[in-house]
C-alpha cells in the first residue's frame, strides 16, 4: 500500500499544469489536486480545439469566397468577349438588321445646320448588343460631320431592346458595324 501511494506521488509530481507540478492546497487531497490539474488541462485542450475549429471554418469561408470570386471572374471573362459571328444573331423587334435600319430611318432627325450646308454622307457606327439585348458601346468608326455623327449615335443609343444573340445555347455579346446614311432629297 505504501508502495502504491509512493507511485501515485511520483505520478502526481510528474504531471504538469502550465509548467507547474500540481500540489494540493489546504484541505485538498492529492487526488483532488490531480483532478483539478486534469480539468484545467482538459479546459485548455477544449479551448484550443474550439480555436482550431474556428480557424478551420474561417479558412473554409476564405476558400469558398476565393472559389466564388474565381467563378465570377471566369464568367466575366467569358462575357467580355464579343462575337462578330454567332450561331443565332440578335434580332430586332422579331426581325433582322433590316428591321433595325427601318427603325433608325424613322427616328433620325437630319440636323438643320447640316441641311443648310448641304452635308451628306454615311456615318459608320460600331455597337454591341449585349447578353441582355441592350445596345451599348456605340462608337463612330467613320464620321462625316460632327452633327451627323452625333445624331446617328443618339438614335442608335436610343434603340429598344433586341433579342440577344446566342452561342452554344447561351446569350452572348455581339458586335455590329452599322451605316447610317444621311442624304438630302
Amino acid at each position: 500500500m505504501y508502495f502504491a501511494m509512493a507511485l501515485c506521488m511520483v505520478a502526481v509530481a510528474g504531471c504538469k499544469n502550465n509548467g507547474k507540478t500540481p500540489t494540493p492546497v489546504e484541505g485538498e487531497t492529492v487526488n483532488e489536486a490531480v483532478e483539478d490539474a486534469a480539468k484545467a488541462a482538459a479546459d485548455e485542450a477544449e479551448a484550443a480545439g474550439e480555436t482550431a475549429r474556428d480557424l478551420a471554418l474561417d479558412a473554409l469561408d476564405e476558400i469558398k469566397g476565393a472559389e466564388e470570386a474565381a467563378a465570377k471572374a471566369l464568367q466575366e471573362a467569358n462575357d467580355a468577349v464579343s462575337f462578330a459571328a454567332v450561331e443565332e444573331k440578335p434580332t430586332f423587334n422579331g426581325g433582322d438588321a433590316n428591321g433595325f435600319a427601318k427603325w433608325v430611318n424613322q427616328n433620325i432627325n437630319y440636323p438643320e445646320n447640316a441641311k443648310e450646308k448641304g452635308v451628306e454622307g454615311r456615318v459608320i457606327l460600331g455597337f454591341v448588343v449585349d447578353a441582355e439585348g441592350n445596345v451599348s458601346d456605340v462608337k463612330v468608326l467613320r464620321g462625316v460631320d460632327p452633327e451627323l455623327d452625333a445624331e446617328a449615335m443618339r438614335v442608335v443609343k436610343s434603340s429598344p431592346k433586341w433579342e440577344a444573340g446566342k452561342q452554344n445555347g447561351r446569350n452572348v455579346k455581339v458586335t455590329y458595324t452599322f451605316p447610317v446614311v444621311f442624304q438630302l432629297k
